[in-house]
This record gives structure tokens, sequence and C-alpha cells, in this order.
């Protein structure tokens, strides 16, 4: 019984979680990139949703890989395909679009990516930890 209240629990848990990390990832862009601009234009808010969406998308797929691992009873391997998503992504953004956009390069789009990446990782990796740790004691438990 106390499972099964579990498992319509865990996706919620998982979509409030990736909620909170767009919310954070999106704020920290919008203060990383207004002090690398000194304001914000055209060009700023372009670099707040690159960068935001990269770093969003990035933490919200290791979480979902987090997520479905742990609920098949390999928690370290989700850890682990969390982990390349979460590296992968950002940093195939920070090589490849400034050599797109040069315009956006200028406005401070790889500094407001690793701002914004090092935020949401402490943050991911905490709220990772929260979508673990209920299955590992229930299987204690059990």
């Amino acid at each position: 019984m106390n499972e099964s209240r579990q498992t319509c629990e865990s996706p919620k848990r998982l979509v409030a979680s990736c909620a909170l990390l767009g919310v954070i990832a999106f704020l920290t862009a919008g203060l990383v990139a207004g002090a690398l601009n000194r304001g914000f234009g055209n060009d700023t808010l372009a670099v707040i949703a690159i960068g935001g969406g990269v770093c969003w998308i990035a933490a919200g797929l290791a979480l979902a890989a987090t997520y479905v691992s742990s609920r098949h009873g390999s928690p370290v391997q989700g850890v682990l395909a969390g982990m390349f998503f979460r590296m992968a992504l950002p940093l195939a953004a920070v090589v490849v679009l400034p050599r797109l956009n040069e315009r956006l390069a200028a406005s401070g789009l790889v500094g407001t990516i690793l701002g914004v990446y090092l935020v949401t990782l402490a943050v991911e990796t905490f709220l990772a930890l929260r979508l673990v740790a209920p299955q590992a004691s229930a299987v204690k438990t059990g």
C-alpha cells in the first residue's frame, strides 16, 4: 500500500523538481546575463533564453534519467546517465553556439551558460538525491 502511494507521488515529484529547476535556471540566467551586459537589451534576453534553456534541459534530462533508473532498481546507472546529459549538453553548447552567432557570444553567452550551469548543478544534485532516497528507503523496509 505504501509502495503504490509512493509510485503515484514520484512522477509528481519529478515534474515539480523540473519546474523548480526551470525557475532557478532562468532567474540565474537573468542575473548573470544582466551583470555581464550591464543591462537588458534584445541580445541579453536571447542570452537569458539560450543559457537558461540549455542548462534547464540538461538538468531536466539528468533528473529524468536518475528517476527512471532508480525506478528500475539501478540508481547508480541512472546517476551516471544523468552525468552524461548534465555535462555533454552544456559543453556542446559552449563549444558550438558562439561559433554560430558571434553577436550573442559577445553578449556573454558562454559566461551565462557557465554561471547557470554551476548553480543548476548544485540544485539538480540535491533534487536527484531526493528522488533516489525514497526509493532506497522503500527497498530497505520492504
